[in-house]
């Protein structure tokens, strides 16, 4: 498990995969959308990310990433639909996870919640994360279309 109780640390990769994986759970995302008080569903964003990812943040650091990323998205997304010349490259350029934050806040292609999210971020493979942070095993879904 990777730990972290500083509120300042660097998230990676793989620490931000997970919460957009656990953020597109429809049942998440519904709770967000319509709860003001919403700790306990940082709580429990917190857990499943400890649970399916072995991803250790408190639920504050949860709140604080699910915030930046929206206000992120929102930031890009204005630039993009102001129509500046400089938007040349995508908002990939502009926002790592553009794609994946804009298909949870629209509600696009998550039929499937966070099955779609994994597939989309890890190709139909998502990482396990040892003590160390070391990829050491991989947990693939395979679709057969039943």
């Amino acid at each position: 498990m990777l730990q972290s109780e500083e509120g300042g640390r660097h998230w990676t990769d793989d620490e931000v995969r997970a919460l957009l994986c656990v953020w597109a759970d429809k049942h998440i995302r519904e709770r967000l959308k319509c709860t003001l008080r919403n700790k306990t569903i940082f709580q429990e964003m917190s857990r499943l990310m400890e649970k399916h990812f072995g991803i250790v943040r408190n639920w504050k650091q949860c709140r604080t990433k699910y915030k930046n990323l929206k206000y992120d998205y929102k930031t890009v997304k204005t630039t993009l639909d102001a129509g500046s010349s400089s938007n040349v490259g995508g908002p990939g350029k502009y926002m790592k996870f553009y794609e994946e934050v804009e298909a949870i806040i629209m509600d696009q292609g998550l039929d499937r919640g966070s099955t779609d999210m994994h597939k989309r971020l890890f190709d139909g493979e998502t990482p396990r994360l040892n003590a160390t942070g070391a990829e050491n095993e991989m947990v693939i879904e395979i679709d057969d279309g039943k």
